[in-house]
């Protein structure tokens, strides 16, 4: 089993490198190309593949050629929130029978926000320019719905709560919903529609999404506009944090329900007090990491610390609305969680927030579905193949179960991965990098493979999309057989089996008439294909529907993983490049000064992408990396007749050096055997 740290085989290959610049005889070198592990490419492959699935819902300015072209700019940059029975709606419930789509509203914050982080990541790995113009689109409406803002009417909310007037400022946040009314004489879709921007739900888990692609573009281009913006979510950010009291540091759903009497909620906290340590590396203000480590202090006053049950040890409470504590842990902050408490350490060097961070990853290890060869995780679906790499949604702390629940959660995954590799180098413990890696690949689990051409109704035209009425990805899977028996799955199929007679409504809603559709014949033809897609389709059953942002959550897990064996892969011939060209530049000293100045600016390069991995912004770090590496490619040839070591014999040490490396980040599913007995999860 390998044992060697991490860290100490990257100095051993770099140190390796250097040692032969001194010792070597002298020819011009040749540099030994990446080992890359053919999944990173097949991951940078699927997050692509998910932001050209977001991007067929991006409502576009009628020039645009992609996505759903409306006329108001109001709309421009925002996705459809859900598609019920082949219809954006505002619910769930579909549209009454009989009626075309009267009304609809479409969603900024988390589902913008990680479209845009989507595209700018799908950018930063294919150059392709359709991507940039897709990020624009959504940054164009970042700019225009920041608060107050000419394109939304709302700034100052004023309630009536226990028959007093209340005014919340919500200056710095971003309108984050677009409705949309047809015109009572009209369908949805024409220029009659009454449209409004508006702060319908002005909480932190609709803005952080946008600060995260704002702090992503702002280290990649310092573009003064992101960082502007930023300040001034920043400034809302730290106005809504509750100052005193039980819940000091946390953060409300809205400052309308806190005001009314509700308790916050442990996601916003969580998402925000990482936001803020981010907020607070790029400007240094220190308001914003007291607002950060208020948060965190909070977040460890919450923490369960004294529970026998691995299912509840070492969580944080759920903490929803009207209640101080719901019943439930939950999964889906649990990333954000790691990156905060990670962060809060690394700014502090307090080591209470590294403890409370490894408390809570072997927590969400727990809750990961591992099969019999691991010594972590719960066994009890290991032989569900599908289930595998997946982490349960939540956990009832005083029933001890998990109901519904045992659904595994498509963002759960995504956002626990780039925590999880962050801590996984902090700690150097190969067990997060293994989580991490079973969750990549288990996300491609949930893909449905459908090619049919599928038409939905989007405000006032039809899109035609290869996929079918539950969307691209599914939102849960569900291995618990007797939690599908309980939503009557099988019964129907069963039943309809036996009497297809009984399937058709007679009440078809406007779409079903009008393109001669039958949504109880999808729901049968979906789930007749058998028991793994009973399981896939549980959880909004029997409503077909999907969330576009799905693919935005796909491929915000999938670039991190990409990108961060990317760079693990590439660091080690760009650092040993940048080594020889660092030597050969200044031995000619004022004879090249036009190579000085482009070794400084690789140097620069170089440093800023390692301060950007180590701070988990992987895509940005490799981009950097690259272009560093480009620089020292151009200068390499223009060193005339400067006389290099010979690396023949070196680059078979780096070569075995990356390999080493590559078995240790991508090998890890496999190193790791059971040893002993399997502890009982019950």
């Amino acid at each position: 089993m390998l044992t060697t740290p991490l860290h100490a085989v990257g100095r051993c290959a770099i140190a390796i490198f250097l040692l032969t610049v001194i010792s070597a005889p002298t020819v011009r070198p040749v540099f030994p190309k990446p080992q890359i592990d053919s999944s990173s490419r097949t991951f940078f492959d699927l997050g692509l593949e998910a932001t050209d699935w977001v991007r067929l819902f991006q409502v576009v300015p009628p020039s645009e050629g992609w996505g759903i072209s409306y006329h108001d700019s109001r709309a421009w940059g925002l996705d459809p929130y859900y598609y019920s029975n082949g219809t954006i709606t505002s619910d769930t419930e579909g549209i009454k029978a009989g009626d075309p789509q009267r009304s609809a509203f479409l969603m900024g914050g988390h589902d913008a926000g990680l479209g845009a982080f989507a595209a700018l990541d799908a950018y930063l790995a294919s150059h392709d320019e359709g991507y940039r113009e897709m990020f624009e689109v959504y940054y164009g409406y970042f700019k225009r719905a920041q608060l107050p803002s000419n394109a939304s009417s709302t700034k100052l909310s004023t309630y009536t709560i226990d028959g007093r007037g209340q005014t919340v400022d919500e200056s710095g946040y971003w309108a984050e919903q677009t409705n949309i009314v047809a015109n009572p004489n009209s369908s949805i879709g024409n220029a009659s529609d009454n449209v409004q921007l508006v702060a319908a739900f002005p909480a932190a888990e609709h803005g952080d999404p946008i600060a995260a692609t704002l702090i992503a573009h702002y280290r990649l281009t310092h573009n003064q506009t992101s960082l502007n913006m930023l300040t001034k979510y920043a400034n809302w950010l730290l106005r809504v944090q509750i100052k005193t009291g039980e819940y000091s540091g946390a953060f409300p759903v809205t400052q309308y329900h806190w005001l009314t009497g509700w308790k916050p909620r442990m996601y916003e906290t969580t998402e925000s007090a990482w936001i803020l340590c981010e907020l607070y590396k790029i400007t240094l203000n220190q308001t914003y990491l007291r607002g950060a480590i208020s948060a965190g202090d909070y977040m460890l006053s919450r923490q369960f610390a004294n529970s026998t049950d691995i299912f509840v040890q070492g969580a944080l409470p759920y903490e929803w609305n009207r209640t101080q504590y719901s019943r439930l842990v939950s999964t889906n902050h649990a990333g954000f969680t790691i990156l905060a408490w990670t962060d809060l350490y690394r700014l502090t060097r307090n080591t209470a927030y590294l403890t409370a961070a490894r408390r809570y990853a072997d927590w969400l290890l727990n809750m990961q579905v591992t099969t019999q060869n691991y010594q972590w995780g719960d066994h009890k679906f290991a032989n569900d193949s599908l289930a595998a790499g997946g982490y349960y949604y939540g956990y009832d702390t005083v029933n001890h179960s998990f109901g519904w629940r045992t659904a595994l959660s498509l963002w759960s995954a995504a956002y626990a991965i780039p925590g999880l590799l962050t801590l996984g180098r902090e700690l150097n413990d190969p067990r997060y990098l293994q989580s991490a890696r079973m969750a990549i690949e288990w996300l491609p689990k949930m893909r449905f493979t459908d090619q049919r051409l599928t038409p939905l109704q989007a405000l006032g035209t039809v899109k035609n999309i290869k996929s079918s009425y539950w969307g691209r990805y599914a939102q849960f899977y569900q291995p618990d057989w007797s939690e599908v028996e309980k939503a009557g799955i099988p019964k129907f199929v069963s039943d309809v089996s036996a009497n297809k007679s009984a399937l058709h409504s007679s009440h078809l809603t406007w779409f079903e008439q009008t393109y001669s559709l039958d949504f109880a014949l999808a729901d049968y033809e979906m789930a007749s294909r058998g028991p793994q897609f009973m399981k896939m389709i549980w959880s909004w059953w029997p409503s077909l529907g999907f969330e576009p942002r799905y693919g935005a959550d796909v491929a915000f897990g999938m670039f991190a993983m990409a990108n961060f064996l990317g760079y693990e892969h590439e660091i080690i011939t760009a650092k040993a490049k940048f080594a020889y060209v660092s030597n050969a530049v200044y031995a000619l000293g004022e004879n090249r000064p036009h190579l000085l100045r482009m070794y400084h600016r690789a140097q620069l390069l170089f440093s800023s992408a390692a301060r950007d991995f180590r701070d988990g912004w992987y895509a940005v770090a490799l981009f950097k990396l690259r272009k560093a590496e480009s620089l020292t490619n151009w200068i390499l040839p223009r060193l005339g007749q400067f006389e290099f070591p010979d690396l023949e014999w070196m680059n078979q040490v780096a070569l075995l050096t990356a390999i080493s490396v590559t078995s240790v980040l991508i090998g890890l599913t496999h190193s790791q055997k059971s040893k002993g007995r399997t502890r009982s999860r019950r």
